[in-house]
């Protein structure tokens, strides 16, 4: 299995993709949440300057935030600077929808947008409106691509893992699938390249698990996971008794704290980057730091690696935090 790194991209991120494809890591993703980060696109141009062999992908692109018409050139433009690097992952959003105060897409817009994407990066023609003329890359000499993007979908549930087979060149998702990743695996089929991502840190053999190094590195990840049952209450359903009822009281009190109008604001400031809600700060136990990251001293990292391996994934995709070159260090000296 490969071992990827995860980023949010700030000013920093190309000097820190530069220096994991030193330490030997397979791909740089990072997010495309326009409202959080820096533009993904002019992020891996710079890292495409700056490095010639790491992969480097966009994770993950969401139906509505451009035309495909402007990603497919996007995408395109990335490839000749990198050829052969490029791949990207399309999905129905989170904070690239929440924080404009929208929902996640529905699943036939997310099929346009794969469909469409693929299509022109194929050098085939699409309707740019519905309804509309046919649309192609036409780029002038010396504006082309170089090589194939391929296009992944990140996926879910069960419509969504039958789209994945029928047009995807791959399968992105999160590291706890319910369920098990297992069984996504068995949903989309044998043989689509399959990425996991998770934020997770090397915790030294004596280190607590809420230590202080802990909760900046991988804090920020924990709190995603309480963020999504306020965004989302369906998805308490179900949970354990012990943790509903802290999600239950943590949904509550960002009803009640945050501002009903700008709560897709405040809800999400520093997203997978730093703590900024004291909410978000005391549900940093060590059993939620635990079971809401990819944590662990350096053996066990690797021992659930090979889990994931043996899981049918490809590739696993970690976000690190804090001090990101000291921590990709630290991941390099476990997992490679």
């Amino acid at each position: 299995m490969r071992i990827s790194v995860f980023f949010a991209p700030v000013a920093a991120t190309p000097e820190h993709i530069r220096l994991a494809e030193d330490l030997g890591f397979h791909r740089a993703w990072c997010y495309d949440s326009p409202l959080l980060y820096h533009d993904v696109f002019a992020t891996l141009a710079r890292a495409a300057d700056r490095t010639s062999r790491i992969g480097l992908g966009v994770g993950v692109l969401v139906p509505g935030l451009r035309a495909p018409v402007v990603t497919a050139s996007s995408l395109s433009t990335l490839s000749a600077l990198a050829p052969g690097r490029v791949v990207a992952a399309v999905g129905a959003g989170f904070t690239g929808r929440f924080t404009l105060a929208l929902e996640p897409v529905r699943l036939r817009e997310l099929e346009r947008e794969v469909r469409e994407l693929r299509t022109l990066l194929a050098g085939g023609e699409v309707p740019h409106t519905e309804g509309g003329a046919p649309v192609r890359l036409i780029p002038v000499p010396g504006a082309e691509g170089a090589g194939e993007v391929p296009v992944y979908v990140s996926c879910r549930g069960v419509r969504a893992q039958a789209l994945a087979r029928r047009l995807g060149d791959g399968v992105m998702t999160g590291i706890f699938y319910p369920g098990g990743l297992g069984l996504l695996r068995e949903g989309v089929g044998p043989d689509l390249p399959l990425t996991v991502h998770a934020a997770g840190a090397v915790r030294d053999d004596d280190e607590p698990w809420d230590s202080p190094r802990l909760r900046e590195v991988v804090g920020p990840m924990v709190a995603v996971a309480f963020h999504m049952f306020a965004e989302q209450p369906w998805r308490l359903e179900g949970l354990d008794p012990a943790l509903r009822a802290t999600a239950d009281a943590y949904v509550a009190r960002v009803a009640r704290d945050l501002d009903p109008e700008r709560r897709h604001q405040q809800l999400h400031l520093g997203h997978l980057v730093r703590l900024e809600l004291e909410a978000d700060r005391e549900i940093l136990t060590p059993e939620h730091i635990g079971r809401f990251s990819f944590t662990g001293t350096a053996a066990e990292l690797r021992a659930r690696a090979e889990g994931l391996a043996g899981d049918g994934v490809q590739e696993l995709a970690v976000q690190p935090g804090g001090d990101i070159p000291a921590e990709l260090r630290r991941l390099a000296a476990a997992l490679l």
